[in-house]
């Protein structure tokens, strides 16, 4: 699983958002670019939790640290 995302793990002018899917983008606030990649470590971070298609309306599915899945509602 990926670390703990928190603004403190960013460098200075990035910030992030996460789509419906769960998936996280880092936007670069001076040039206004996004990558999904995190700009230290180079690699994808998901957030935890996703909306599934599958899934009745409200509910997200979300994963401990140790990657067992568990339903939010």
């Amino acid at each position: 699983m990926a670390a703990p995302l928190g603004r403190d793990t960013l460098p200075a002018h990035w910030s992030y958002g996460v789509c419906r899917d769960g998936r996280v983008f880092f936007i670069n606030d001076e040039t206004h670019s996004t990558t999904w990649l995190h700009p230290r470590t180079g690699e994808p971070v998901n957030s935890g939790h996703m909306i599934r298609s599958d899934l009745p309306r409200g509910w997200e599915e979300g994963f401990t640290a140790e990657g067992a899945s568990y339903f939010i509602k």
